[in-house]
């Protein structure tokens, strides 16, 4: 594959870091899997990968109901319903 473009990103240096040493461990380079994410979304049309990460928010499809709200106590809605000042109105 011809090679005829730049890409320049700005990112964390520490997750650069620990990136070039995920790759290397698989015996490539940092720019080498950047041209694969790329490619692979431009094959599908989607992302690679399943996006994940830990939220402050709880998965209400599979969270235990008691923990919701305890959770929506925290940000100031009690059971029942109404609000009391501490949730985000975003």
């Amino acid at each position: 594959m011809s090679k005829d473009t730049t890409l320049t990103i700005r990112l964390n240096k520490d997750v650069k870091a620990h990136a070039s040493e995920v790759a290397a461990g698989m015996g490539i380079d940092l720019s080498t899997a950047v041209n694969m994410f790329l490619v692979e979304l431009t094959k599908t049309n989607e992302l690679p990968f399943v996006p994940t990460g830990k939220s402050n928010f709880p998965d209400i499809w599979n969270d235990d109901p008691k923990d919701i709200a305890a959770f929506n106590q925290q940000i100031g809605i009690m059971a029942d319903g109404v609000s009391h000042g501490g949730e985000n109105t975003d």
